[in-house]
Parts: C-alpha cells; sequence; structure tokens
C-alpha cells in the first residue's frame, strides 16, 4: 500500500517538512543574534486545509479523495464555494512587530526560543499522529 496517495498522510508529511524548515529559520534568527542589522524571519504555514477542501497542497490539482464538508444540522456553516485557489505559503517573511536594537538587529531571544518550543512540540505532535494512524492500518490489517 503507498501511503503517499492518501490525503492525511500527504498533510501530515507536508507538515513535517514544515516544521522542520522553519526550525532552520528560528536556528539562523538565534544564531544571527548579535549580527548588526539581522532581521528576524519566519515562513508562513502551507494551507492545510486544502486537504480537506480536496486540493493538492503541492501543485494545486483537483483530489477525488478529498474530505468532503457536509452540513449534518441546519445551524452548521456552509463552506464557501468562492474561496480563492491555494497560494503557496512557504515563503520567508520578514516579522515585523520585532523591536530593533541600536545596532539594527531585531532578534529577541526569548520570542525565538519560544516558536523554536512550539515547532518542536507540534513536531512530536504530528509524529505522534502519523504513529497512531500506521498503528490503525497495522491492526486493520491484522499486523499488531
Amino acid at each position: 500500500m503507498d501511503f503517499s496517495q492518501i490525503p492525511l498522510f500527504q498533510a501530515i508529511t507536508k507538515k513535517m517538512g514544515w516544521l522542520a524548515q522553519r526550525q532552520q529559520v528560528l536556528a539562523r534568527n538565534i544564531a544571527n543574534i548579535n549580527t548588526p542589522g539581522f532581521k528576524p524571519k519566519d515562513i508562513a504555514a502551507p494551507d492545510f486545509g486544502a486537504l480537506l477542501r480536496g486540493k493538492s497542497m503541492d501543485n494545486h490539482r483537483q483530489y477525488g479523495g478529498g474530505v468532503p464538508l457536509v452540513a449534518t444540522h441546519p445551524a452548521h456553516f456552509r463552506a464557501d464555494p468562492f474561496e480563492d485557489p491555494i497560494a503557496e505559503r512557504e515563503i520567508e517573511i520578514a516579522v515585523a512587530d520585532a523591536p530593533v536594537r541600536p545596532n539594527g538587529n531585531a532578534v529577541v531571544l526569548e520570542t525565538e526560543l519560544m516558536k523554536v518550543n512550539k515547532t518542536a512540540m507540534d513536531y512530536q505532535l504530528t509524529t505522534n499522529i502519523y504513529r497512531k494512524y500506521i498503528s490503525m492500518f497495522k491492526t486493520a490489517i491484522g499486523r499488531r
């Protein structure tokens, strides 16, 4: 069975890749804490909700196996069918709200360390979800 064709595993793999890239960007920010004129960077998150709408996160093509949104109660909100197409968001973006020191450096160590910690926790959570789904597949095929 090719797990790469399952939208859930594609999303998990993409998220783990994004989290790894984000750790690299944050580590570079911390490494340049004393570099004059350095501005901290971050990367925008890809649209993980795209898979729920049945679209590929890589090349914007439509999947047949997306998770359809169904209103099961009259009070549920309806998904907007005229949403903009998915935009690639994996670009480095400048952090605008960072205070700048006299040497022009805008890295705040505490902020960067909090982002590193959150990213590590998100990576661990994503890894645990991946393991649980693999375990469920093994159970389903009788290989525990």
